[in-house]
């Protein structure tokens, strides 16, 4: 299976994580400042749990070893995203969360999914590119790498296949 380093290693300075806890935090504040009631107190929390899950879902992939691992990890954050969505959608509709916040939360929501979806699409790309036999030689085994660079920004550094 395809073995991969990222040059700056932690996730928490990738862009895509950045906007992941950004997202997480609107969430979790917008949660707070819903009023339900009792009967609705449910669906408060399995936003909370979709966006934390959302949440240690990148991060856990990205920590991975294997490249297709990582792309799981992506995959399954927009798993989340999904549901988010979803639940979000019905709270618009049932008229609990309206106005500017909605837009704020739906803008954001977007953005997120675009951004999540580039990333995963990049993943693929590279893996496909990579044939196993190819990604044998590896930074840690002190070998020549093929330096294959995905980038989460425009800006330098990026993602090293190896």
């Amino acid at each position: 299976m395809a073995m991969w380093h990222w040059e700056r290693r932690k996730v928490y300075e990738l862009n895509a994580w950045q906007r992941v806890d950004e997202f997480s935090t609107l969430l979790h504040n917008v949660c707070r400042a819903l009023d339900l009631g009792r009967d609705k107190e449910w669906l408060i929390y399995l936003l909370n749990q979709a966006g934390q899950l959302m949440r240690a879902a990148v991060e856990e992939g990205w920590n991975r070893t294997h490249l297709a691992e990582c792309l799981v990890g992506i995959s399954e954050a927009l798993t989340f995203l999904a549901l988010i969505d979803y639940y979000l959608l019905f709270l618009r509709h049932a008229g609990y969360l309206i106005g500017e916040r909605a837009d704020e939360v739906d803008g954001k929501l977007s953005e997120l999914q675009d951004e999540l979806a580039s990333l995963a699409g990049r993943l693929r790309e590279a893996l496909r590119a990579s044939p196993e036999d190819s990604l044998s030689a590896s930074l840690w085994h002190q070998t020549r790498s093929r330096g294959d660079v995905i980038s989460d920004d425009d800006s330098s550094g990026g993602l090293f296949v190896c």
